[in-house]
């Protein structure tokens, strides 16, 4: 059955990126409020990090189910219940008077993020013109950045007023008006097909994420031993899950994407640049609160030049991408997160919070020009058929990306006693990354040309 959609793309497009600014930028709201959390109900760090990491599984679960789910349930009536689940979600932590009620609430929140990406990239997909893809694509780039970048901010300015409850208040009226704009503009725009869920692969790639996550988010906190038997077992049951899928003839997700080189390619770069996002608004503002001994408050607001920048760079590299490709946007945007980043980890030691937005600035302007170009470079290599599972591989790309930011930079920082090296080692750790997305990157130049010069060809 195919649904044709009222509404101007603007309009769904509009929706969409509201959505997933909302639901990244429920990604780290919680994370500045941790130690009230931990004085007001009684637990300690390794109890209240799974208000973060359960978070996470449970986001990153949800998102290859979406894919099924988009071709089962009508458009609107799947977008509506996802954000309903934040809204649901939302109260139960507002009105929670312990760990686990707030934990169900985080949860509940976290089954809705998972599929409210994918719903709203594929959204974008569905309406958006060839000819304005990068524009739109763009957009939902900046949303993406903005959505982490600036939860921290404002959980900061909350917190200087009001308890960790008034978080979840916050965030539970920014996920009315999503749902209220659902009902309001949202049409029906995905063709159902109604693929039949394998159970057994729901149940593979469930372990295979929540394994690797969970390793990878605590084998510098945890139990060593146990974060590699997770990572191992999680590996395992992603083999079984590529096995299975290759043999169904109604796979949950289609790997085949994969198996196109430059969309293969696009997934990497984009993870890159997200990881270097995730990392580095962890990593400043930790820095600054314990070498330089600044607020919470202040230490946020180091980040705001960059996030408000962003927003402007994100839908302007959009542009050129409908224009010109991604031919010098990728590599430029990878030389400034490289060259940056390696001059943060020279500034440890000026203690000037002005110099480190500075250098910052042009490390999150480089990744507004690379993830938008990117994303619509990669999927303009796939089939109509093929778009709702290359984007479901890209949305789980996002949920990896966040673990490894998150955890992997922030369990390098804390390997030095002092934070000042733990600084350094951080940011250079992701000048490595970038300088790797560069080559990626230069490689992806060729990829372009050979697909022009073929268009041209067909064409004569």
């Amino acid at each position: 059955m195919v649904y044709v959609s009222a509404r101007k793309p603007e309009t769904i497009v509009f929706i969409a990126a509201f959505s997933a600014f909302l639901a990244t930028f429920n990604e780290t709201f919680l994370n500045v409020a941790f130690s009230p959390i931990m004085d007001n109900l009684g637990v300690g760090v390794s109890t209240v990090q799974w208000l973060a990491t359960a978070y996470m599984l449970g986001a990153a679960v949800m998102v290859p189910v979406s894919a099924f789910l988009y071709r089962s349930v009508p458009t609107k009536c799947l977008y509506l219940i996802s954000v309903g689940l934040l809204v649901a979600g939302s109260v139960i932590g507002a009105l929670a008077v312990n760990f686990p009620m707030l934990l169900v609430g985080r949860i509940v929140q976290a089954i809705g993020t998972g599929m409210l990406i994918p719903i709203g990239m594929n959204i974008t997909l569905e309406v958006a013109q060839k000819r304005k893809l990068g524009t739109y694509m763009g957009i939902m780039g900046a949303m993406t950045t903005l959505g982490p970048s600036s939860s921290v901010i404002v959980a900061g300015v909350l917190l200087s007023f009001f308890n960790w409850h008034m978080l979840f208040w916050v965030f539970t009226a920014l996920s009315a008006i999503c749902f209220i704009c659902g009902v309001c503009l949202l049409s029906n725009v995905a063709e159902l097909t109604h693929p039949k869920l394998d159970l057994a692969s729901t149940i593979q790639v469930g372990f295979a994420l929540i394994g690797i996550l969970y390793g990878v988010s605590t084998i510098f906190s945890g139990n060593i031993l146990i974060a590699l038997i997770a990572i191992v077992v999680g590996i395992l049951c992603l083999i079984a899950f590529i096995a299975r899928q290759n043999k169904l003839s109604e796979p949950l997700i289609n790997l085949r994407p994969l198996s196109v080189k430059p969309f293969a390619i696009g997934v990497i770069i984009n993870m890159i640049s997200l990881v270097v996002i995730f990392a580095m608004n962890i990593v400043i503002p930790v820095f600054m609160q314990s070498a330089l001994e600044a607020s919470a408050l202040d230490s946020s607001l180091t980040l705001f030049p960059a996030i408000l920048l962003s927003c402007v760079v994100s839908p302007i590299a959009g542009r050129v991408y409908d224009r010109y490709g991604v031919k010098a946007l990728l590599p430029l945007g990878f030389v400034l997160i490289c060259v940056c980043t390696f001059a943060l980890a020279l500034a440890k030691n000026t203690g000037s919070p002005v110099l480190l937005a500075a250098l910052y600035i042009p490390v999150i302007c480089g990744s507004a020009l690379i993830i938008g170009p990117v994303q619509s470079f990669a999927l303009s290599f796939l089939t109509p058929e093929l778009n709702p599972h290359g984007v479901t591989v890209m949305s789980t790309g996002f949920q990896i990306a966040g673990c490894i930011g998150s955890s992997l930079f922030s369990g390098v920082y804390s390997l030095s006693a002092a934070p000042s090296n733990g600084f350094t080692a951080a940011s250079l750790l992701a000048a490595v990354f970038a300088l790797g997305g560069f080559f990626l990157a230069l490689y992806v130049r060729r990829l372009e040309k050979r697909k022009m010069v073929m268009a041209v060809v067909t064409r004569d």
